[in-house]
């Protein structure tokens, strides 16, 4: 009885530590597009615009450009330095989340998979 008490207790916690979150992704400090913004609170959606573009930099953060404002969605995404995204949103919006599958620009052949977080808008001062 003590052995199927000690394998219940065993499983529950190895349930519990696998439903934690993992540790949260930190945005790099060098990213070009928001050199002189200041950032705001996070969001957990932005509205897709025609003029806008996503562009994975250096395989920790999305960047998402909307005129005025861009936005910094942290990921740890193991793309080829020739891999290009291609969103796949749920609506009108991109949300955390959402998948991103990278496609290699050259030969059109898929990629990894990654996962949108938080929005994160910088704006200039």
């Amino acid at each position: 009885m003590q052995a199927f008490r000690f394998f219940c207790l065993s499983s529950a916690v190895a349930i519990a530590a696998s439903c934690a979150p993992g540790p949260e992704t930190a945005v790099p400090e060098v990213i070009p597009q928001i050199a002189g913004r200041v950032a705001g609170p996070p969001q957990s959606c932005v509205p897709i615009q025609s003029s806008s573009n996503m562009l994975l930099e250096n395989r920790h953060a999305f960047v998402y450009s909307t005129g005025p404002v861009v936005y910094v969605s942290a990921t740890n995404c193991p793309a080829g330095a020739d891999d290009i995204p291609v969103l796949h949103p749920t609506g009108s919006e991109h949300c955390r989340g959402d998948i991103v599958r990278m496609v290699d620009r050259l030969t059109q052949m898929p990629g990894p998979s990654c996962v949108l977080g938080d929005f994160v808008p910088y704006r200039r001062p």
